[in-house]
């Protein structure tokens, strides 16, 4: 989880040292103002989400199964991606749910599904949702 707390993020200074308006009237004092941003832990944490780590990184919504073994479920990924590479895991725990709306004025577009948080086997955490319209998908990671 991320180990920021918001009071730490409206305190960092908006500015490095020195810098007055504008900020990017250079392209030295754009690397400035970069490198002064990337020092900041929530960002840092925020950029690692292109590489698919960080605190939450969302995938595509990728269709899943749930199978019941006996007093168990397990969630199979019916095609294993380069995001994630595990096929089958057993689901340990469900550690938060919520309901998600979007678009609900848009009928092409709209979703509204009931996504849970998971605790996976070999302790990875997603999130899988079940949308409205039927079916389970893998929607996020969390590292």
């Amino acid at each position: 989880m991320l180990a920021v707390e918001v009071s730490e993020v409206h305190a960092y200074p908006l500015r490095p040292g020195g810098f007055e308006e504008p900020l990017f009237a250079t392209v030295s004092s754009k690397r400035g103002v970069i490198d002064h941003l990337l020092e900041a832990p929530w960002l840092i944490r925020a950029s690692e989400l292109k590489g698919g780590t960080g605190e939450a990184a969302h995938a595509l919504s990728e269709p899943v199964e749930l199978k019941s073994l006996g007093n168990q479920m397990e969630v199979v990924r019916p095609q294993a991606s380069k995001r994630c590479s595990w096929k089958r895991r057993r689901i340990v725990r469900v550690l938060d749910r919520w309901r998600e709306v979007w678009g609900w004025w848009d009928k092409d577009r709209h979703i509204d599904r009931l996504v849970f948080r998971i605790l996976l086997s070999g302790g990875t955490v997603v999130d899988l949702a079940r949308e409205r319209a039927g079916g389970w998908y893998f929607v996020g990671v969390v590292d």
